[in-house]
């Protein structure tokens, strides 16, 4: 995204220590609410929620770590619209490296699969960033995001909904949630590999997509 973004390499080396350290501070979060194999009681939301100062704190205080990088840990929960936390910052307060994070962090989220819920397809995930656009995340990130990051990644196992399944073989630049499939098996049976472009196939839509994104 930030290359998307065109930003120069010494925020782009900012902004990857950033997202590899930014939930540095569950290390903090007691392990049996951490691993909970079912939703959160509030009084334990409450305490996952501190991971952002405490990774802030953890960050700010190795020296050998530039500042921003803590930030990024702290403000990763934050929102446009202040509903966010651990501040409730609002607009211009979050930092833009937060941001970016924030916009990854959430697709992981929503994309990932917990003992709770399952998984969004990808491309509900990026859905459901847009209807955030704005109001929860940057625009222009999310549309970076859409730019740079393949929602269905070339190798990918994917079902259609016309009883379809075959593997991502191909990606459309101007839109990565609408790849070129190589069409293995039709109604269960295989058939003649043969290729299909989403993008000129409206009708079609991925249904079911293999474990890549079902991570626990």
């Amino acid at each position: 995204m930030g290359m998307e973004l065109k930003l120069p390499t010494e925020k782009l080396e900012t902004i990857g220590l950033g997202a590899l350290m930014h939930d540095i501070g569950k290390v903090s979060v007691p392990k049996e609410i951490l691993m909970k194999p079912g939703k959160l009681k509030d009084e334990e939301y409450v305490i996952v929620k501190e991971h952002a100062l405490e990774g802030f704190e953890l960050l700010r205080n190795t020296h050998t770590v530039p500042l921003l990088v803590s930030h990024c840990a702290f403000q990763h929960h934050e929102r446009l619209d202040g509903s966010g936390y651990p501040r409730g910052l609002k607009g211009d307060e979050i930092h833009d490296y937060a941001k970016i994070v924030t916009v990854a962090d959430v697709f992981d989220a929503v994309t990932s699969h917990r003992v709770y819920r399952q998984a969004m397809l990808p491309h509900e995930g990026l859905e459901m960033l847009y209807a955030g656009s704005d109001r929860h995340f940057q625009g222009k990130i999310v549309k970076a995001f859409q730019h740079s990051v393949a929602i269905y990644p070339v190798g990918i196992t994917v079902s259609l909904n016309d009883g379809r399944k075959g593997v991502v073989v191909k990606q459309n630049q101007s839109l990565n949630d609408r790849p070129i499939v190589r069409v293995l098996e039709e109604d269960g049976y295989p058939v003649a590999p043969y290729e299909i472009n989403l993008a000129e196939k409206l009708s079609l839509v991925v249904t079911d997509c293999d474990t890549t994104y079902k991570r626990s």
